[in-house]
């Protein structure tokens, strides 16, 4: 009895690592998707009503997305808690130190680390121009991360439960 609850133990315990590996991969997608929108949703707004930034970053902050929620809203307490800073220093680190905590990977981390670099400091029209190249470059991560998903995704699913089985049988 206590040898099949071990095995049973064993190989549930490896099949939930190859879940947890699978749903890393299925959370940068959500994530970059939330990211794609945040940047499009500054670019409406630069591009239309002129809105100044922090009042965009504040509305980010307050998004019904999670996600924009977590990097937007904790960017904005750092600007809050250090305002002689720029607003790109906060974007740039916020990014940083946000980055494996959202499962963004390190292209999409220097993509939107290099956003900081323009936002807010130039005109309208090339703050567009950035944004428009910060949006196709966290474009071409997404469909990276979905083939990446779509051809690694149920291999470390399946890799779990025949790691569990391998264990148990060589225990045994």
């Amino acid at each position: 009895m206590m040898t099949a609850l071990g095995a049973l133990l064993i190989v549930g315990a490896c099949t939930t690592l190859g879940m947890a590996a699978r749903g890393k991969l299925r959370r940068r997608l959500t994530v970059l998707s939330a990211m794609l929108d945040a940047v499009a949703f500054l670019k409406a707004e630069i591009e239309g009503p002129h809105t100044p930034l922090p009042d965009l970053l504040d509305r980010l902050a307050h998004s019904d997305n999670p996600d924009q929620r977590r990097l937007f809203g904790e960017m904005r307490k750092r600007m809050d808690k250090a305002p002689g800073m720029s607003l790109g220093y906060h974007w740039s680190s916020t990014v940083r130190d946000l980055s494996d905590d959202l499962c963004l990977g390190p292209e999409a981390t220097a993509v939107l680390r290099d956003a900081s670099a323009f936002l807010g400091r130039y005109d309208a029209g090339q703050q567009l121009d950035c944004l428009r190249y910060t949006a196709a470059r966290l474009e071409s991560c997404r469909q990276q991360a979905c083939e990446e998903y779509r051809r690694h995704g149920n291999v470390y699913r399946t890799c779990g439960i025949a790691a569990g089985i391998f264990v148990v049988l060589m225990l045994i």
